[in-house]
């Protein structure tokens, strides 16, 4: 008789509720929110109307607000956002057995420590496994039954399997890796041009500049990845120009729409205060920003979505500076 599998994922946001239901297919899962009114309706109606409106949940998903309820699971799915990862996995010290294997689905980087997640997760728990699950995936079309593709990056092939075996289904098909690093710098970088996308096409520059911000954000994203000791290849798939492109050509997106507020004249610190979901970018921009600095390198795009969001710059100052910048071959920033 096969030993039954323990699932846990760590956050009930839209893409946390998402994570649950394609694992509760074949298994259960134990799904934590941090409020309590979600985690209520998910044990009692099986949806989650607060995140993941008109999505009807598996009845093998229960619903917790107890960390301490995480004891004996085999993997955890980390998918809260990221200033917050590590206060949430400090609670979790001394529940976690070491055998759990460790999946983190969030992206971003910490302002305080300018830390991949990984590198935040290895600190609390250097003894457990430690993968990515990265790629081009809105949490509503997933939820919804709509086909989709994305990464899973383990230091071993072997455990990558281990986990798309969880995840697989007719619409959802993962692909393996062994490249943590390069899994998380696009699922990262991409919500600050996603901003500034959304920002361009709020002002009516139009389509081709839209499509200049991409290809010239990715060179800036390939820049970081290279420092960091990612490989270049990944960025040429899911995790990297899939995710890039999808992020930065919708509105479904909560970095586009951000930046399609901002170019309306809304103040950054306003929208923040009030929307009930997280746009990384508007974190992940402050932490780029100062990366950028500590490993010397010129990052144009990103500083100026930076000085628009945070030092109240003039959107089309920022972009006449960033056309009469000095010539240049397109292989240099």
């Amino acid at each position: 008789m096969n030993k039954k599998i323990k699932i846990g994922v760590l956050g009930a946001g839209a893409w946390g509720t998402t994570i649950a239901l394609l694992l509760s297919k074949k298994n259960e899962v134990l799904l934590w929110a941090n409020e309590k009114k979600v985690s209520q309706e998910i044990n009692l109606k099986h949806k989650n109307d607060t995140f993941l409106k008109g999505i009807k949940l598996n009845k093998n998903i229960k619903a917790t607000n107890h960390l301490n309820d995480f004891t004996e699971i085999d993997f955890l799915f980390v998918v809260v956002p990221t200033q917050h990862i590590s206060i949430a996995l400090k609670k979790l010290k001394g529940t976690l057995n070491k055998r759990c294997m460790i999946v983190n689905a969030s992206k971003g980087i910490e302002i305080s420590s300018l830390s991949l997640i990984s590198k935040i997760i290895n600190n609390h728990f250097p003894k457990n496994s430690i993968s990515i699950l990265s790629g081009p995936n809105f949490a509503k079309e997933i939820a919804s039954g709509k086909p989709t593709a994305s990464l899973i990056a383990s230091k071993s092939i072997s455990d990558s399997k281990k986990i798309s075996k969880l995840l697989s289904s007719s619409h959802f098909r993962p692909y393996l890796s062994n490249d943590i690093v390069g899994a998380q710098i696009c699922g990262a970088m991409k919500n600050v041009y996603a901003i500034g996308c959304g920002i361009i096409a709020g002002k009516k520059f139009g389509d081709n500049a839209v499509a200049s911000i991409i290809s010239r954000s990715f060179a800036e994203i390939s820049l970081v990845c290279k420092k960091l000791g990612g490989k270049p290849e990944t960025l040429m798939g899911l995790s990297g120009i899939g995710d890039l492109f999808l992020t930065c050509s919708s509105d479904k997106s909560r970095n586009f729409s951000l930046g399609l507020k901002i170019a309306s004249g809304k103040k950054t610190s306003a929208l923040l205060k009030s929307k009930n979901t997280v746009a990384e970018g508007a974190h992940t921009v402050k932490a780029i920003h100062k990366l950028s600095k500590k490993l010397k390198i010129d990052l144009p795009i990103n500083n100026e979505i930076y000085k628009i969001l945070y030092l109240n710059k003039d959107i089309d100052k920022s972009i006449s500076e960033l056309l009469n910048r000095p010539l240049t071959t397109e292989k240099k920033l």
